[in-house]
């Protein structure tokens, strides 16, 4: 009896454990809840990763990419995402600390990103983790792609990866930057890009002893048409016309970008085929222009081309921004915090603009002080003027009494030497005196007007400011 007893319990509790499992395999089971991120509603295939989980990365209510995510490696494998593809209302942002995904740690929890304030996770990296290790958190799905809401939502650790500074700044300039004008022209063309980009290859050294740091970088891209116009959360009122100075390419085309993590590796340029194999045999696209053996060659050709001209474009424009005053944050890319400075993660970039703004208010301040030390050092010397003023009275006084007191005396030719010196301090005093009063009072006037010039300039900078 009791043995029965036992086996009905044993198979009571592995029940339950397999129910356990199964409700975290259905929050974390696949991409159905966000296809729409993929090209052709088909995820990449043949990208498998220890203990991976599927994200569909969720703020505010709505889904704003996908990611293929290792707990084991505590490392994004991808993150698909589409341009454009702007949801939401607020303003991008760059929260601090990042955000994390509760739902890794606990299939009940909230289904959508939150602030990480954990000091310690045993599946998911934490915003402790990138703390005194020299390395940055790089983004997967860029920050400058999209904006507002969809903005904010990249600033996620499930979409970072660990990335030195060097290496970092060089995949924005050499990539990033240049994707997202491939981006800007399929989109004047009428058409919508679908990126996927991962990271592989992971160290032997582990930041941390706990998160993977990749050795390789990629992206790919494919311009086409979305597969349901009408249903496409990506294609709402947000959806911005490009500029005129942007290029158009009125074709389906894809291509792709690989760059070794070593500041000195520059990045190559390849079709998706070749990315394809480099990464081991996967598939990214389910069908795109320049991903079957045969058009790729035709259409590499002609992306390349056009990638070399946005280059030189993405090249002008760096020049242009570096003799410009910065723009806030979310225009400015470069004022991405830790995507491309060291140790962003503790602190969110105030908008560039008003550090310029400082900078100016500072030198106002020191330009409006320095005719204020001037006036000082004036008044200084009218004192001492006044004061040899005072000694030549004295003097003066001096000699008249004792001219009187000696008259009577008869001493006579001391008289004479007596007045010869009053005649001589009379003309010191009218003479010298004056001019150095008159002088000094001038200077006065002078840098007076000089400083309430400068003053209404400081009041017109903390007005400008504030």
């Amino acid at each position: 009896m009791e043995a029965a007893v036992d086996g009905r319990a044993q198979i009571l509790l592995l029940l339950l454990l397999l129910q356990a499992g199964t409700l975290k395999a259905e929050v974390l089971r696949d991409f159905e809840q966000c296809s729409w991120f993929f090209q052709g509603n088909t995820p990449p295939q043949g990208f498998q990763a220890p203990n991976q989980v599927y994200i569909c990365q969720t703020f505010e209510n709505r889904h704003h990419f996908a990611t293929l995510y290792s707990t084991e490696l505590r490392s994004p494998v991808y993150s698909a995402y589409r341009y454009p593809c702007t949801l939401g209302q607020q303003q991008g942002r760059r929260p601090t600390p990042w955000f994390y995904e509760p739902q890794i740690e606990d299939s009940a929890n909230i289904k959508e990103m939150t602030s990480c304030k954990l000091d310690f996770s045993e599946l998911q990296a934490v915003d402790v983790d990138y703390h005194g290790t020299g390395y940055e958190r790089g983004h997967l799905y860029p920050f400058i792609l999209n904006r507002k809401e969809s903005a904010t939502s990249t600033c996620t650790l499930t979409n970072a990866v660990p990335e030195k500074h060097g290496a970092n700044v060089r995949w924005y300039k050499e990539v990033e930057a240049l994707t997202q004008k491939l981006a800007q022209t399929c989109h004047k063309s009428g058409r919508s890009v679908y990126f996927v980009t991962g990271a592989s290859n992971p160290l032997a050294e582990k930041m941390k002893n706990r998160v993977s740091v990749p050795g390789t970088v990629w992206t790919a891209l494919c311009c086409t048409f979305p597969q349901d116009q009408n249903n496409d959360p990506c294609l709402n009122d947000d959806v911005e016309s490009e500029g005129e100075d942007i290029a158009t390419y009125d074709k389906e085309f894809s291509t792709a970008f690989l760059k070794q993590m070593v500041p000195e590796a520059k990045a190559e340029h390849l079709t998706v085929r070749e990315l394809e194999d480099r990464l081991g045999g996967g598939r990214i696209f389910a069908s795109c222009g320049g991903t079957s053996q045969d058009d790729e060659a035709e259409t590499f050709k002609e992306v390349d081309e056009l990638v070399q001209k946005l280059a030189i474009s993405v090249d002008e424009q760096d020049i242009v921004e570096e003799n410009s005053p910065p723009t806030p944050a979310e225009q400015n890319p470069a004022v991405d915090g830790e995507d491309l400075a060291t140790e962003q993660a503790d602190t969110p970039p105030e908008p560039a603009s008003e550090e310029v703004d400082e900078g100016v208010c500072q030198s106002t301040i020191t330009s409006a002080l320095a005719p204020l030390g001037r006036i000082i050092t004036l008044v200084t010397n009218g004192v001492s003027a006044l004061g040899r003023l005072i000694g030549t009275v004295v003097n003066l006084v001096r000699i008249l009494a004792v001219t009187i007191l000696r008259v009577p005396t008869g001493i006579i030719h001391d008289c004479a030497m007596c007045l010869a010196i009053m005649v001589k301090y009379l003309i010191v005093t009218v003479v010298t005196v004056p001019q150095d009063l008159l002088g000094i009072m001038g200077s006065i006037i002078s840098d007076t007007f000089g400083a309430i010039s400068w003053s209404a300039r400081l009041i017109q900078s903390i007005v400008r400011i504030l």
